[in-house]
């Protein structure tokens, strides 16, 4: 997935900030990384399926940033 696509999925997902959309990023049909919006915020909160930690990010271009570098380090391994 392109890092321009990550980056409109997750300015979605702040744009309707007052509901709950989450959006799971997936590799070989592997759950990796649940991202959501922090209710009324912009703030971007990522959940790592692999280890259960949970990171914020204040700005949508260091989240998907994040997500890239992940789903490409899947694809590595």
């Amino acid at each position: 997935m392109k890092i321009n696509h990550i980056s409109d999925l997750l300015s979605t997902i702040c744009q309707y900030n007052n509901v709950r959309i989450t959006q799971t990023f997936t590799f070989e049909n592997k759950d990796l990384i649940i991202a959501r919006c922090v209710p009324n915020t912009t703030v971007l909160e990522l959940t790592f399926l692999e280890t259960s930690v949970v990171e914020r990010y204040n700005t949508i271009e260091e989240a998907a940033v994040v997500i890239d570098l992940q789903l490409n380090q899947s694809k590595v391994i």
